[in-house]
């Protein structure tokens, strides 16, 4: 199917008001984020503003599955942007996600990746996640007191060369940016463990809701 004929069916089943479906969305598409939400969390965020004019084309498209938790990532370009979509089994949209990457490190030894991945003490996956610049992020994927061991995707991705797999692990945090409605409530920091055949590395994305209403993927 061509991206003109997933675009088709996109709007198509906009308008039926029909399930959303991952095959839906395919490498190539441009997608279009109304600019408010940016403009609005500009200094109050560690999301970068993607509306500087440029055409934001999907890269890859990936699929995050652990158990019935599905996610879909649209990627763009090489910047390390995401939009990420939780859909229902029954396809409607439950959380539309804008990331930014903000970190990525490559821990050289077991010794460092032990800081982030230790059962009992481990970055990823404790009760509070601090950035460099001392801002703290609570646990939004099962709260707690006590860390618990990050989420275990299987990730399928297809770039324009064809599909791959690769294994993730992910914890979400979050904290309040104290903005007045209508501007962004919360920001994400998603902190995810990349494990791509003989390498492996820890990503820190930012992130922001958006309307997928507002959304143009052509």
């Amino acid at each position: 199917m061509s991206t003109f004929q997933a675009l088709a069916n996109l709007i198509k089943y906009k308008l039926s008001g029909a399930p959303y479906h991952h095959s839906l969305f395919r490498v190539g598409m441009v997608m279009e984020p109304d600019p408010t939400p940016f403009v609005l969390a500009a200094g109050a965020t560690k999301v970068q503003d993607p509306t500087g004019g440029d055409k934001l084309v999907v890269s890859a498209v990936s699929l995050l599955q652990s158990g019935a938790v599905s996610l879909t990532r649209l990627h763009l370009g090489d910047s390390g942007a995401f939009l990420q979509l939780a859909v229902s089994p029954a396809g409607q949209v439950e959380e539309c996600r804008f990331f930014t990457l903000l970190d990525r490190e490559s821990p050289p030894d077991e010794e460092t990746w032990d800081v982030w991945l230790n059962p009992d003490q481990g970055l990823v996956g404790w009760p509070q996640f601090q950035t460099l610049d001392g801002q703290l992020y609570d646990r939004v994927w099962s709260p707690g007191s006590s860390r618990i061991d990050p989420i275990a995707f299987d990730t399928s991705v297809t770039t324009v060369t064809g599909k791959l797999s690769i294994a993730t692990r992910a914890m979400l945090y979050a904290r309040p940016t104290g903005l007045a409605d209508p501007a962004p409530p919360t920001e994400y920091l998603m902190v995810g463990v990349v494990e791509d055949r003989d390498q492996a590395w820890v990503d820190l994305h930012a992130g922001i809701d958006l309307n997928p209403a507002a959304l143009t993927l052509a």
